[in-house]
């Protein structure tokens, strides 16, 4: 017999690991759920997005000459703000939208400007990932302590399973349906294992900045934030001046850039203190074969180079730091790696999802069946998955905010509530699966009746086909199937 690659485990550390593993899944594995839906159709934020604006012209270049006419306009718009921002086209965003504090406008390439940039249920996506819709500094702390315990529940789950190597293609699809459910939680999670740390990880690193910076800055720099963030990233650049001035320079910081650095590809340029003599104006250059963010050159308005970033090469903290957007979400390497990141993000939904089914799966073997638990169990799954195509839909047709939000949680709830209280769990699962594909059909069918369709982007036609391919699929399954109501009762349907 082969011998395992695996350390050789006692019982007891096994049913010690496999116990903590199945806890930590009952606290979290709700809201886990939600969190890793979210985080995994947020992979392609910017593209639904672009989607969602009605209207928004394609740019593949904007002149510096209207980058400077598009920070003085955006000054006469907002003359209060105290930062200025645009995002000039690149390879894969073809767009140019810029703004103020109080407001981003979307801009064709000679500088006009079409309208306010709007993308609600985007907006309600991000708040869902980052922050569980709640404040702000308490819920991205929350969603980075759920990475932490997501990275917690795969060291414990590969510690419960000492054949995980041995076993990493085995899936039996006949049989035991534990057995089969076991097997596509315990496989997904082997293959899914080094994206789940890199996207877990970083998250939590993310959320939790805050609370080791504050930690940090009282044992290292007596308390002082401030000093703890200028020693990363860096301190101001020129001294408060708030005596007016105009808004110079943007045009001859975008030209010298090009002459000095020809690789920078900007695609953020901020100017600070807009107006002001203390004003000055920060490019972020695309590092096309890095991790990290972006490079930053700060310019004084008379076009001379005063700072360098050196998020390239400054200490290794630094790099780290500016790396774990892009690491977290997949914001690099293209539509490819976006697309490998939704694929693997999918996988991840079905490890959560599954593994609450083996635990109900475990109680029926053992006599202690939990139907009631278990169809609220699918109703949250498939019911949470049926209300973010709902709530996109609801909001093409002009709500938006805070009734997002408020129909999204009570929606998934009252899904959940129905199917604990009238539905067994397979049924539940595939009534709202099906639910699920007709709301995906009829977000891409208002977006086409709305008529701001544009044909020639490459964007938005594969997202609407996307959604009415996926939409068309589950509905087709739905029509098929005549098991609505009656399921054998061997059979768990949540994941």
């Amino acid at each position: 017999m082969a011998k395992s690659l695996w350390p050789k485990s006692s019982s007891e550390r096994v049913d010690s690991a496999l116990s903590a593993h199945s806890v930590m899944g009952l606290v979290i594995s709700a809201l886990l759920f939600v969190i890793c839906v979210s985080g995994t159709i947020a992979v392609f934020e910017d593209e639904l997005e672009w989607w969602e604006q009605a209207g928004t012209p394609t740019v593949h270049e904007v002149s510096p000459s209207v980058m400077q006419a598009t920070a003085e306009e955006v000054l006469k718009r907002d003359p209060e703000t105290t930062h200025l921002y645009m995002y000039p086209p690149r390879e894969n965003w073809p767009r140019f939208v810029a703004g103020g504090d109080n407001g981003i406008f979307v801009l064709n390439e000679s500088g006009e400007f079409v309208r306010q940039l709007e993308a609600p249920w985007n907006d309600f996506l991000i708040e869902l990932h980052y922050y569980l819709t709640m404040p702000h500094s308490l819920g991205i702390i929350i969603v980075a302590i759920f990475g932490v315990m997501l990275v917690s529940m795969a060291v414990s789950g590969l510690l419960a399973h000492p054949r995980i190597f041995r076993d990493a293609f085995r899936f039996r699809r006949t049989g035991q349906a534990r057995l089969a459910q076991a097997d596509l939680h315990n496989r997904l999670s082997v293959w899914t294992t080094p994206f789940l740390i890199a996207v877990a990880g970083t998250g939590a690193m993310i959320g939790l900045f805050g609370v080791v910076a504050f930690v940090f800055a009282q044992t290292n720099f007596g308390g002082d934030t401030k000093k703890l963030s200028e020693a990363i990233f860096g301190g101001e650049i020129l001294e408060a001046d708030a005596t007016p001035a105009p808004i110079t320079g943007v045009d001859t910081a975008l030209i010298n850039l090009d002459r000095d650095i020809p690789e920078a590809n900007p695609f953020i340029v901020i100017i600070h203190e807009p107006g002001t003599k203390s004003q000055h104006i920060e490019i972020y250059g695309d590092e096309t074969n890095r991790l990290i963010y972006g490079e930053t050159y700060t310019y004084s308005t008379d076009g001379k180079l005063l700072a360098t970033g050196h998020n390239s090469d400054g200490p290794v903290g630094q790099q780290i730091a500016m790396s774990m957007y892009r690491l977290h979400f997949g914001d690099f390497g293209g539509a490819l790696m976006k697309s490998i990141y939704f694929l693997l993000g999918i996988m991840l939904c079905i490890v959560v999802a599954t593994g609450l089914n083996i635990y109900f799966l475990k109680r029926r073997e053992k006599g202690r069946a939990a139907p009631r638990l278990e169809a609220m169990w699918s109703g949250w799954i498939w019911g949470s998955m049926a209300m973010f195509p709902i709530t996109l839909t609801v909001s093409l047709l002009g709500v938006s905010g805070g009734w997002l939000i408020a129909m999204f949680w009570l929606g998934s709830i009252v899904f959940s509530g129905v199917a604990t209280v009238w539905m067994s769990a397979a049924s539940a699962g595939l009534m709202f699966r099906a639910i699920f594909g007709a709301a995906l059909l009829s977000a891409s069918l208002v977006h086409l009746l709305r008529g701001d369709m544009d044909w020639t982007n490459a964007y938005m036609v594969t997202i609407s086909v996307a959604l009415l391919a996926t939409g068309g699929a589950f509905v087709a399954r739905a029509l098929w199937s005549k098991r609505f109501s009656a399921e054998p009762a061997t059979t768990v349907q949540a994941g």
